[in-house]
Order: C-alpha cells, then sequence, then structure tokens
C-alpha cells in the first residue's frame, strides 16, 4: 500500500519516494522536520480542549491521529484529525506553514478524505489545513479533478516502486538543499 505521506513527498521530489520505498538508507532529516514534529504534538494537546468553533462544523465525533487503510484504494495513512458528521466526512492536515498551502498539500488532505469517505460510507466534500496555535485554516472543497490528480500520484509512485529505478526530478537547489536524502542524490547540485 501507498502511504499517504509519500504523496506530498512525490510532489516535492518523486525520488525521495524511490530512496524510501526502495532503498535501506536512513534519511537524515533537516531541522524543519522536527519543528513540524513539535507542532504536531502540541496540536494534539491542544485538540483535546478545543470546539472548532472557527471552521463551523456540526459533527458527531472527532478522530485524532487515526491510521487509515483500504486495500481497494492501495493508500494508507494517520489521518492528524477527521471530523465525522452526519452528512459528510472533514479530515483535517495540520501544517506548519506560514502561507498557502502546496498542492502536495492539498492532495494529501484528498487521500485522508477518500480514506475516511470508504471507511465510514460518508461522503467527502472538503476537508481544510489547519496552521498557527489560533487555527487559521484553508479550506480545500473536493472534485473530480483532485480525485485524479490524486490517483494519477498514486500510480506514479506504483510505477517507481515496479520499476526500481531512480526517477528523473526537476527539483532546484532550494529543494535539494532541504532534503533528507542529499547525500544519496548528488548528481543535483
Amino acid at each position: 500500500m501507498i502511504p499517504i505521506n509519500l504523496i506530498r513527498q512525490y510532489h516535492f521530489c518523486p525520488r525521495i519516494v524511490y530512496f524510501n520505498l526502495l532503498t535501506n538508507i536512513k534519511p537524515v532529516f533537516p531541522r524543519h522536520t522536527d519543528l513540524g514534529k513539535e507542532y504536531h504534538q502540541l496540536q494534539y494537546q491542544l485538540t483535546k480542549n478545543r470546539k472548532f468553533k472557527k471552521l463551523h462544523i456540526n459533527y458527531k465525533e472527532i478522530l485524532l491521529e487515526k491510521y487509515l487503510e483500504d486495500e481497494l484504494l492501495n493508500i494508507n495513512g494517520i489521518v492528524d484529525l477527521a471530523f465525522i458528521c452526519d452528512d459528510e466526512v472533514i479530515p483535517i492536515e495540520f501544517k506548519f506553514i506560514e502561507k498557502k498551502p502546496s498542492y502536495a498539500y492539498i492532495l494529501q488532505v484528498v487521500g485522508y478524505g477518500l480514506l475516511l469517505e470508504r471507511r465510514f460510507g460518508i461522503p467527502f466534500k472538503r476537508g481544510f489545513i489547519v496552521y498557527s496555535n489560533n487555527i487559521k485554516f484553508h479550506q480545500i472543497t473536493f472534485n473530480e479533478k483532485l480525485k485524479e490528480d490524486f490517483f494519477k500520484t498514486v500510480k506514479e509512485i506504483e510505477k517507481i516502486e515496479e520499476l526500481g529505478i531512480l526517477p528523473y526530478s526537476s527539483a532546484d537547489e532550494n529543494r535539494c538543499s532541504q532534503c533528507e536524502y542529499l547525500n544519496y542524490c548528488n548528481d543535483r547540485i
């Protein structure tokens, strides 16, 4: 199964997917990765006391750090937070960002929404990327284009895994300098 976090990684650089799935190389994560983990931990603690009124969601159940998988979709992952409502499931992804989320982050939310939809049999219509401790957020409205792009990425990742060949990367020096596999990908810079 394809972990949903690899959807985001693929869009950052497909070589990360290759190194992650097909090698035994232990990644060396940059400092910002630790900051992201610390941010997630803080959000989990804060979530226990939040009502999420800013999001205007009438929910019946909240899931926190819930592992989901679906063999038919061939994907799995841990959703940061999800609201289960009578008429929709709403995934929430916590991100340590200060700007508009990348398309890769949006596709990650789509993946969790699709898993939730299959698991609970309730439609996925929207999701949120929450950032800052004051619940600033970006709403993602689900549509067919996002679904197509998500599954196109899943197919590309499956292809990398099947072929076992280091894929081409168009990553630039800025992306490469942030990469946990920089030392193993020395044709880039």
